[in-house]
């Protein structure tokens, strides 16, 4: 089923003319405040339920005529329905005093963010009114979809507070097999606070859980600060490893800094050799090591990974097999695929002749 909608952010400033040192510079004092959002005559509350406005209240202060302000807004889908974004606009009494930097075709699919960029670029005196309008269409989710719910089921337990009930909540939320980009997030957060129930809710804690935040919300270069400041004030505690790996996995997955990735894991790998990180590590280096293109090295670090799980071996026969175990069995398995996938693209570059 899909609805029509308008969702509506009005954009209000006052502004009066003002100087600094020369009588002929003209200065805007600009109080501009994101309002908390509503929706136009023609839905009703329940249709915007699921996208959230990362900003209700913002202000861009005092600015002078001809200047140009940017401010970027988040747009979560935070439901359980997908979101066509069929157009962004900027409307009211005075649109010419802000500017909206063009956007792509957006669907938001549950747990999927898009930003919008808008500048508040005052071209006259008094106050200047504007709305912010996304119109979009409302896919009502159906079947997988619901099990996002689960997901934010999840995170409200966590911000109150109650780790374990988020643990178990997001557990279950990936038991539901749902594979949006909440997926990678929840196997996180469910590892990293299963182990807060163990060791405790400290200093340490707090700052992880940050980072993980401030990664989730874009802010990659906050993360890897906040992680970094976590091994120097803490270089002792349980999540010593887990911070050494998220950075290395920031630079892999987020920044495509694959060398700087690779040097992370190996850093990891000399430093804790064992973190329950080290398969994990191997891995990521592999993956790394095939995104420079070295592929024989790529293959080299996943046999070794799949050599580490390896319980049989016949060798007369060309064969082996994994350890009687889930882990090992998992990782021999992860790693002969990748290799497979290596061999394929060895033959296929010898036969195009490269």
């Amino acid at each position: 089923m899909m609805i029509g909608n308008v969702l509506r952010q009005r954009l209000r400033t006052m502004t009066r003319p003002g100087s600094y040192k020369r009588a002929s510079v003209l200065i805007v004092f600009a109080a501009a405040t994101m309002i908390g959002c509503e929706g136009g005559e023609e839905i009703d509350d329940q249709d915007v339920s699921g996208l959230k406005i990362s900003l209700s209240d913002y202000r861009y202060g005092m600015q002078q005529i001809g200047s140009r302000t940017p401010q970027v807004f988040e747009i979560s889908n935070v439901g359980v329905d997908t979101y066509p974004i069929t157009s962004v606009t900027v409307g009211g009494e005075h649109p010419g005093d802000f500017e909206l930097v063009d956007l792509p075709d957006t669907t938001l699919e549950p747990g999927d963010q898009m930003e919008i960029e808008v500048s508040f670029s005052p071209v006259g005196e008094g106050p200047r009114t504007g709305s912010l309008d996304l119109n979009y269409a409302v896919i009502a989710g159906f079947g997988s979809n619901t099990v996002e719910s689960i997901y934010y089921s999840a995170k409200t337990a966590e911000d109150s507070g109650d780790t374990v009930g988020a643990a178990f909540e997001y557990r279950r939320y990936l038991a539901g097999g749902n594979s949006t980009d909440n997926r990678a997030r929840a196997m996180i957060k469910a590892t990293f606070l299963e182990e807060a129930d163990v060791y405790g809710t400290g200093s340490d804690f707090y700052i992880y859980r940050e980072a993980l935040n401030q990664r989730d919300s874009g802010d990659t270069a906050g993360a890897i600060e906040s992680l970094q400041v976590l091994l120097e004030d803490f270089p002792d505690s349980y999540l010593a490893d887990d911070s050494q790996y998220m950075i290395a996995y920031i630079k892999l997955v987020d920044l495509n800094d694959y060398e700087a990735a690779y040097s992370g894991m190996q850093t990891l790998i000399d430093t804790q050799p064992d973190s329950s990180y080290v398969d994990t590590a191997l891995y990521s280096q592999g993956l790394a090591q095939s995104e420079l293109g070295n592929v024989a090295e790529a293959e080299e670090i996943f046999t070794s990974l799949k050599d580490r799980h390896t319980g049989v071996r016949l060798d007369l026969f060309e064969m082996s097999y994994p350890k009687d175990n889930y882990v090992s069995r998992l990782w021999y398995d992860k790693a002969e695929e990748q290799i497979e996938v290596l061999e394929k693209e060895t033959v296929s570059l010898i036969s195009d002749g490269r």
